[in-house]
């Protein structure tokens, strides 16, 4: 059970600001989820082409997760980090950020959060796994990033 802390408001009303953004979704909030304090789930539908899971845990940990990307922004308690947070779950809503993923066979080895800048792609996050050390088979690029057609 969630304590009514800062920290659970500030996640409470920044979810609210993504189901404000983009109404026309369905955005599956729970407010006692098992493993965390507050989470949202936003799952593949049409304009939206791969899933997203939010959520508060460790009391001050804002999380995003889409497709094999996970990073998580904290303290919760920082404006800035809440604003760097939203930008990047609305940029990825909106098809204006993507995820480029690193595979290597048959698992991805990193994940990267990226933003347009200057006809350019610029890294906003970075989520990997130890295995990507191992320098083979040859790493393969794919591109997750929502568009129009769901």
């Amino acid at each position: 059970m969630p304590s009514y802390s800062q920290e659970f408001e500030i996640a409470s009303a920044t979810f609210a600001k993504i189901r404000a953004a983009f109404p026309a979704f369905t955005m599956n909030l729970e407010l006692h989820p098992a493993h965390v304090e507050l989470a949202m789930d936003i799952p593949v539908q049409p304009g939206l082409s791969f899933k997203l899971w939010l959520d508060l845990q460790n009391r001050d940990e804002l999380t995003l997760s889409a497709s094999h990307f996970w990073y998580e922004w904290f303290p919760c308690t920082n404006q800035i980090v809440v604003d760097e947070y939203l930008e990047a779950v609305l940029g990825l809503l909106s098809g204006r950020f993507r995820v480029l993923e690193h595979w290597r066979g048959g698992r991805v080895v990193k994940a990267q959060l990226q933003s347009p800048r200057d006809s350019k792609w610029k890294n906003v996050a970075t989520s990997t796994n130890i295995s990507g050390l191992i320098p083979w088979p040859p790493k393969k690029l794919r591109v997750v990033q929502n568009n129009s057609n769901g």
